[in-house]
């Protein structure tokens, strides 16, 4: 790559280069997906060819299996390869690319083959969004190297296709666009392909990481799919009930929720008192429905969610169902289940102060203003988002991952301290499949047995 210059990514060198490659002529690829689908491409010189990023997401859209009419929009669309599957597919293709020569490529590109599709140019910038109306599948593999890492991109114009120069970051700044322009139909799904650790900063969807592909270098990229958090589930909010988990009891499907502001006869394990103060904050969700469920690994994953939606390193994970501030209590997490016609309801009830902290017959109480100032519609959100992303099931999208899960949970627990049992501080300790902590040769169900030092 050759050297950055004052006036930009590229020196002067690499663009006469890049007017040299302007005339010639474009080249033949043959694309093969699958064994199944076999393209011949004609791909222009400045424009990204299919490569193994390319290969992991039709892996991937060939997963969601026939289109039947669908709406798919792919955003950077380069030599059209994705969007000539995805019409083979049966979908109703939309795709645009700032690219101009993109553009014709994927325009020819699906002429050949006789396929349909509405292509233009532009993207997400600052311009306005060059589609209208709702998609049900909207994919982009964006550029993912960081300007910091120019310098180990081998190019010169072509790869500008895989540099992300945006302070806010392409993944974010397409999830505004999306957002703002109201492009998700009702259960639709985005497909992000992008470094495996990358951040994003969304406050409106449920995320999680799905395939991976690891290079020779070390890079490693992968595909994160988003959808609405438990879409179409019941939501409510009362100002005061007795137990938001008795409340939910009588509602159904996965995901449906009640949260309110004052709860008098909420409980924690053992059936002792929560003590709910003003302003507080108690929220319920049902989380499976059928015989088959973790209690351990759901109550940690309540957990966790809390963990992800405050986001600060004073908070600590006190195993099984506790987050402590500052030595006192913050939030606490109970699993309860109800079994009836051989199908069990499970039930997380999350339940977090967040103000005036106080203390109760020498129970110390730590509320959430301590650390930032958070409503309690803002806090419900973020909660709901991190379960879905946690634990929601649903067609076309990621499968639960509770290793995952466990170890995320491990990392904060190694925070809070080193657990005491009978009398032994032990320096090493994990998780089983079932949330119980394994301390040597022992495996401990309940957390009353054990001190963190």
């Amino acid at each position: 790559m050759s050297p950055m210059t004052d006036g930009g990514f590229f020196s002067p060198e690499d663009a006469s280069k890049e007017v040299e490659r302007l005339v010639r002529p474009s080249r033949p690829v043959l694309w093969n997906p699958s064994n199944e689908y076999k393209f011949e491409l004609t791909i222009p010189p400045t424009v990204y060819p299919p490569r193994e990023d390319t290969d992991l997401m039709a892996t991937r859209l060939i997963s969601f299996g026939p289109g039947r009419g669908r709406k798919l929009l792919e955003i950077g669309c380069g030599s059209g390869a994705l969007c000539l599957l995805a019409a083979s597919l049966g979908w109703n293709v939309s795709a645009c690319d700032i690219n101009p020569f993109s553009v014709a490529a994927t325009k020819g590109n699906l002429e050949s083959y006789n396929l349909q599709g509405k292509i233009k140019e532009g993207g997400v910038s600052p311009e306005k969004f060059p589609f209208e109306g709702n998609f049900d599948l909207i994919i982009w593999n964006l550029p993912y190297i960081p300007v910091s890492e120019i310098k180990d991109v081998l190019g010169p114009m072509e790869e500008a296709a895989l540099i992300d120069t945006d302070e806010e970051g392409l993944g974010n700044r397409m999830i505004s666009c999306i957002v703002s322009n109201q492009l998700l139909a009702p259960n639709g799904r985005i497909l992000i392909l992008s470094r495996e650790n990358v951040t994003f900063n969304n406050k409106i969807f449920a995320i999680r990481k799905w395939d991976k592909f690891d290079f020779e270098d070390g890079e490693k990229i992968a595909i994160f799919c988003l959808w609405r958090p438990f879409e179409n589930a019941i939501s409510e909010y009362v100002k005061s009930t007795g137990s938001t988990n008795d409340d939910l009891m009588k509602y159904s499907g996965i995901g449906s929720h009640i949260s309110t502001s004052r709860q008098h006869s909420g409980r924690g394990r053992r059936n002792r008192e929560w003590f709910s103060i003003e302003s507080s904050y108690a929220g319920s969700w049902i989380v499976s429905e059928g015989e088959d469920f973790n209690p351990g690994m759901l109550q940690l994953s309540g957990g966790l969610a809390v963990l992800n939606s405050i986001n600060d390193q004073r908070l600590k994970l006190k195993w099984p169902n506790d987050i402590i501030l500052d030595g006192k209590k913050l939030c606490g997490i109970l699993v309860e289940g109800k079994t009836l016609n051989n199908q069990t309801k499970v039930i997380i009830g999350i339940g977090i102060n967040l103000k005036n902290g106080e203390n109760f017959d020498k129970i110390k109480i730590a509320s959430l203003d301590e650390l930032t100032e958070i409503t309690h519609e803002e806090l419900d959100v973020r909660l709901n988002r991190e379960l879905s992303s946690l634990l929601e099931e649903k067609q076309d999208i990621p499968p639960i991952n509770l290793e995952i899960i466990r170890e995320h949970v491990v990392s904060f627990m190694s925070n809070s301290g080193k657990p005491k049992y009978d009398g032994v501080i032990y320096k090493k300790f994990g998780l089983n499949e079932r949330g119980e902590l394994i301390l040597g040769d022992k495996i401990i169900d309940d957390g009353e047995d054990i001190e963190w030092i």
